[in-house]
């Protein structure tokens, strides 16, 4: 659809809402950023990578009724690098599709062509008077966003969304949500579906601030959807051989107190991913876990405060025919540079089966990081140095859990990062983020006799964000 097609559209709903005494209400959020990581390959040839991204997303509700509402969202300047659509990275400064697919000639081009617009969410929310129904196309989260993060930070780049209905029963401080979804259908028939069933169980209590949730989240499908195999090791180790199943327990607990809060959340999943490996001819099950918690120490007092971050997910072991990995969600970040960045050159996190196979890599990829098959501790200390500007400080410290290769007697050892990030805060929606990040690799990345470079690495980051 042409941007001015959808501001046409806008225009006329707005119109008719206000003839029919519906009314339109209207938030959205505006992003540019510029990102330099300047050796990611951690050796020669460095791979340095410099891009910047422009993006914007609107997102009406139309209230249709008393506590009947629909509610939408569309993002205008989506990436379109295939190996990122359905995100909301933002598409790439510079971009030029005028005149085909590879574009007119930058030395005599006019401009830079139509950029992408897309419908991400697409749902229908009734408040009743114990509880809420929602159906359609729906933001999903959890917890802390560790494994469900439907990307409402200012500069979240991934979001999780569902086809589903759902009804939320809200009892006092408990809520009790039972939900069934597709995940993905191939046509109208039946049989061929990847499924949902799920179910969130939550208690929130403001005075004692106290949360504490659990949730559990069933995927099941058919042998025909079932396309994992393509995507671990090298694509030919494991052939389909059943349906694919997975289910995904996850829980949450957070506490504060005066000068003291914390969070603390885990999931475990377990399953069978419907692939045989061709050398042993096993089935391979799944199984991996990870745990992630926050931890602040506020003081209204002073200018200094701080937090610390530390968590674990689990690896794959290559030796098993079975799936140990865990992955964090992407929006879920501790450092500029690590478990966000593609680093080195091997796929050390083991991640790769969570990434589009479409030649990417260290030096032209985005931030397309997880965290996974490691153990970090991410301590931060923040000054405000006035109203409009904080300067924080962050030490991150990692290490693998599996070495990428066992044979090779490599250690565990990620290294040092240090981030360093000034923010300005003109009003309450404006928010300016210039941090730089300086990355002192550790012996992992050498991969034992392999003797790979690790080279030191930094990387620069400047991003604004409005929101409205």
């Amino acid at each position: 659809m042409k941007l001015k097609n959808f501001l046409l559209i806008a225009g006329l709903v707005s119109g008719v809402s206000s003839a029919q005494a519906m009314s339109l209400d209207w938030t959205g959020g505006y992003r540019l950023e510029w990102n330099q990581v300047s050796k990611p390959t951690l050796g020669s040839p460095s791979g340095s990578k410099e891009y910047g991204t422009n993006y914007l997303y609107l997102s009406p509700k139309i209230i249709a009724a008393d506590g009947v509402n629909i509610v939408t969202r569309f993002d205008i300047f989506n990436s379109q690098t295939e190996a990122y659509q359905g995100s909301q990275l933002g598409d790439i400064w510079g971009l030029n599709t005028n005149g085909g697919t590879n574009g007119t000639s930058g030395a005599v081009s006019s401009n830079n062509g139509a950029a992408s617009f897309s419908v991400s969410q697409l749902y229908l929310n009734v408040n009743q008077e114990f509880g809420t129904l929602v159906a359609g196309r729906v933001p999903f989260e959890f917890g802390m966003g560790m494994t469900h993060n439907a990307g409402k930070g200012l500069f979240d780049h991934w979001y999780d969304s569902r086809d589903m209905v759902a009804y939320k029963v809200i009892v006092g401080d408990w809520s009790f949500t039972p939900m069934i979804g597709r995940v993905k259908s191939t046509d109208y028939g039946q049989g061929g579906a990847m499924s949902s069933q799920a179910f969130m169980l939550q208690y929130e209590n403001v005075e004692t601030k106290t949360l504490l949730g659990f949730m559990q989240d069933n995927r099941k499908g058919s042998q025909d959807l079932n396309d994992i195999a393509a995507h671990i090791g090298t694509g030919t180790e494991y052939t389909t051989s059943g349906e694919f199943s997975l289910q995904t327990t996850s829980f949450v607990f957070g506490r504060g107190f005066d000068g003291f809060n914390f969070k603390v959340e885990a999931a475990f999943q377990s399953g069978s991913a419907g692939v045989t490996q061709a050398s042993s001819g096993e089935e391979a099950a799944i199984s991996g876990y990870g745990v992630a918690a926050e931890f602040n120490f506020p003081r209204p007092e002073s200018k200094w405060n701080w937090n610390m971050k530390l968590g674990m997910a689990s690896g794959d072991d290559p030796e098993t025919a079975d799936l140990e990995g865990f992955a964090f969600d992407r929006n879920y970040d501790v450092a500029m540079l690590l478990f966000n960045h593609r680093l080195g050159q091997h796929d050390y996190f083991g991640t790769n089966i969570y990434k589009s196979a479409t030649g990417l890599d260290v030096r032209n990829s985005a931030d397309d990081e997880q965290i996974s098959n490691a153990f970090y501790i991410a301590p931060t200390i923040n000054y405000a140095w006035n109203e409009r500007f904080d300067v924080k400080n962050t030490l991150i410290y990692a290490q693998l859990l599996k070495p990428f290769d066992s044979s090779v007697a490599s250690t565990k050892d990620l290294g040092l990062e240090w981030d360093i990030s000034l923010v300005y805060k003109p009003s309450e929606k404006i928010q300016w983020l210039n941090g730089l990040g300086m990355l002192f690799p550790g012996g992992a990345w050498k991969n034992g006799t392999e003797d790979l470079e690790n080279s030191f690495t930094y990387g620069f980051t400047s991003k604004a964000a409005i929101s409205f």
